[in-house]
């Protein structure tokens, strides 16, 4: 009986399962919810242009339940990251540990949103929203003070593990909350969700104080000056290369805004605990000798104007690599980033610098949990129900199994995808209906690209694009010049292609047979001219479908004379 009046509980997927990047998950119950992350992720299309993909928050918006907070887990952008395009449709408090919500703040204006609510959480304190109960746990990760959740709600006891690993030996001495996690477990835990990036590596992931010693040896033998480039908000990262630069006599000098901006975070927030001077500005830089200086790049994807890709083509305003210098990219390649990351290794090398990258050395620790820490986690929570999250379907169907491996029965493990949900009550879990999902991308410009754009620049990219220019009477509508062909992205452009000149001669047939579009026809001249283009798309892609298997975008442009 108890179990029949039990509110059930939805658990929405909205971005993150099927794909690295884009987390967004709803918890509801009556009409209630709690929001956990909202991430971006970088386009594995660079043909689309510039521009980063958001959640399609069109769930949040048809479900009929209001928002009562925001929790951030951590602070990197494919969890934090698409906030303010959230935040202009829904008015709800956000919930994040200190550094994670300096990090938001720094997001957020960027994002150009102001007035955003803003509460900080620790380990251990829960605090109430709506029907729920979270209580923040602390988890070891790339970046400080990130949290996983225990939600109690009507229907059970959730635990949402966020991105973590098992870290022994932080570098800031806060270790993983194995006590409380095993705590929640002999309580006993309704459901867990847990992160399944690494599910695939065997064994656990190294710890983060475990490159201290390989950045002591890389420094000891530079001659000149040391550069790293680590993504900025990994404040551990930065504060070992800073350490081991002071105790070679090295100053460290933040290259990029993003990277000055974290250090200066850190430093306020001692995250940093170095003494002062330690770190200095560019301009400073300029009078020390090459081997006394340490340089933080920002750049560690390889973006366009970042202070590493600047570097890598010598247009950085106030720095040059030079023979004797040494890079070391200390961080991972987010999917799809991958040629960009190799062509600026490329062009370090070209300008004399030894590079160092985690395919040839160990510089690069993985904040993730590999699969024994996974293990670990099930062991501890001894959840009824699982759900694997945080990856692509590979990784969820991997991580299904290490759970049933690790004593959750089959039946009760649901590999949900994007749009799918999860209904608890007391008595047990089940999948419930479809709610919308996807992704939208924003432009630099902080637009919207609609996808009827997306899918233009798609076929713009993959086949090209073809104009007809054809001359037609003012007065009757009919062809009396052309038509002339233009490509683009298709076949040379120049007047040399023979398929163009085909193509040209098939369209002329193909228009000189059509009886209508003779002078004297009697319909409307705006009639005769959309057949004109109608049929001019028809022949050109049917030539091109037929003669090279591409569709390219066919523009007509008629002139009256």
């Amino acid at each position: 009986m108890a179990a029949s009046t039990t509110p059930p509980v939805r658990i929405l997927a909205l971005g993150g399962l099927g794909e690295i990047g884009l987390n967004l998950m709803a918890v509801e119950c009556g009409g209630h919810a709690v929001v956990i992350d909202c991430g971006l992720m970088f386009p594995e299309e660079p043909a689309l242009g510039g521009g980063v993909y958001v959640p399609d928050f069109a769930a949040l918006d048809t479900e009929r339940f209001s928002i009562d907070a925001i929790v951030l887990t951590h602070a990197h952008e494919d969890h934090i990251g698409a906030l303010p395009h959230l935040l202009r449709r829904a008015t709800a408090p956000v919930y994040g540990s200190a550094v994670t919500l300096a990090f938001t703040r720094r997001r957020l204006r960027e994002g150009a949103f102001e007035g955003a609510d803003l509460r900080a959480i620790s380990p251990r304190t829960p605090f109430t929203v709506g029907p729920f109960t979270v209580e923040p746990l602390r988890v070891t990760h790339s970046t400080p003070d990130s949290l996983a959740l225990a939600i109690r709600t009507p229907a059970g006891l959730i635990v949402h593990s966020g991105d973590f690993k098992i870290d022994e030996n932080p570098v800031d001495g806060e270790r993983f909350d194995r006590e409380r996690f095993a705590a929640l477990g002999a309580e006993g835990v309704a459901l867990l969700l847990s992160d399944s990036t690494n599910v695939e590596r065997p064994g656990r992931s190294g710890s983060e104080s475990s490159l201290k010693p390989i950045l002591r040896d890389l420094v000891s033998r530079t001659r000149g000056r040391f550069f790293v480039t680590a993504f900025s908000s990994h404040l551990h990262r930065i504060r070992q290369a800073a350490e081991v630069s002071r105790e070679f006599g090295r100053r460290v000098v933040p290259l990029g805004r993003r990277m000055a901006e974290s250090v200066r975070l850190g430093l306020e927030m001692g995250l940093l605990p170095l003494p002062a001077g330690i770190f200095i500005e560019p301009t400073e830089a300029e009078f020390l000798e090459p081997h006394r200086l340490t340089y933080l790049a920002s750049g560690s994807q390889g973006e366009p104007l970042s202070a590493l890709s600047r570097l890598a083509v010598d247009t950085h305003p106030r720095v040059r690599i030079e023979s004797g210098d040494v890079v070391v990219l200390s961080s991972r390649s987010i999917p799809g980033n991958e040629r960009t990351i190799n062509t600026v290794v490329n062009r370090l090398f070209k300008q004399g610098a030894e590079v160092v990258y985690d395919a040839i050395a160990p510089v690069h620790v993985s904040g993730h949990a590999s699969r024994d820490e996974l293990a670990e986690m099930v062991a501890l929570t001894r959840p009824r129900n699982f759900i694997p999250i945080h990856g692509e379907y590979r990784h969820l169907t991997h991580h299904v199994a290490l759970a049933v491996e690790s004593g959750v029965a089959e039946r009760d493990c649901f590999l949900l995808e994007d749009g799918e949900t999860l209904v608890m009550n007391g008595a047990g879990a089940r999948r419930g209906g479809a709610v919308p999902s996807g992704r939208r991308m924003i432009d630099e410009a902080g637009e919207e690209s609609s996808p009827a754009l997306l899918g233009e620049r798609r076929a713009l990219a993959r086949d090209g694009t073809v104009m007809a220019v054809i001359v037609v009477s003012a007065k009757t509508g009919a062809i009396v010049g052309g038509p002339e062909l233009v490509s683009r992205g298709l076949v040379n452009g120049d007047g040399t292609s023979e398929h163009m000149r085909r193509a040209r001669a098939e369209l002329e047939a193909r228009l000189s047979q059509v009886g209508s579009l003779r002078a004297g026809d009697s319909r409307l001249k705006g009639e005769i001219h959309d057949e004109i283009k109608d049929e001019v798309v028809r022949a050109l892609r049917r030539y091109f479908i037929d003669e090279l298997g591409k569709r390219p975008l066919v523009i007509t442009h008629l002139t009256e004379v």
